[in-house]
């Protein structure tokens, strides 16, 4: 996989970060303490739905470079998994181009203004 590849990749999957992200924000206006997220995976096609506590959703978003993925979603050319619980895999990218991407469009990293 090439350099052009891996960041398309990479930004698929910050797509669908970028919709958690507003369902997350939902979820906490209303005080939920459970989420359904969409599948951040690099398949611009899926439509898996997983769940997460919304403690969990943020602990993985401490980290620009994890996603949470349907297990068995994650593409061992740009990440891997460390951990899944329940149908949900957590998955750090490991390919330098689409980490450099997803870290890049990372909306709570952007200067808020």
């Amino acid at each position: 996989m090439n350099e052009k590849q891996a960041a398309a990749l990479g930004r698929t999957e910050a797509v669908f970060r970028e919709v958690n992200e507003r369902i997350a924000e939902a979820a906490v206006r209303f005080d939920a303490d459970e989420v359904d997220l969409v599948c951040e995976c690099a398949d611009p096609s899926c439509v898996h739905r997983v769940e997460a506590s919304v403690a969990d959703y943020e602990r993985v978003r401490g980290d620009g470079a994890t996603f949470l993925l349907a297990e068995g979603h994650h593409d061992p050319r740009i990440e891997s998994v460390v951990a899944t619980e329940d149908g949900v895999a957590v998955v750090r990218k490991t390919d330098p181009a689409a980490r450099a991407v997803v870290e890049a469009l990372d909306p709570r990293q952007r200067p808020k203004g």
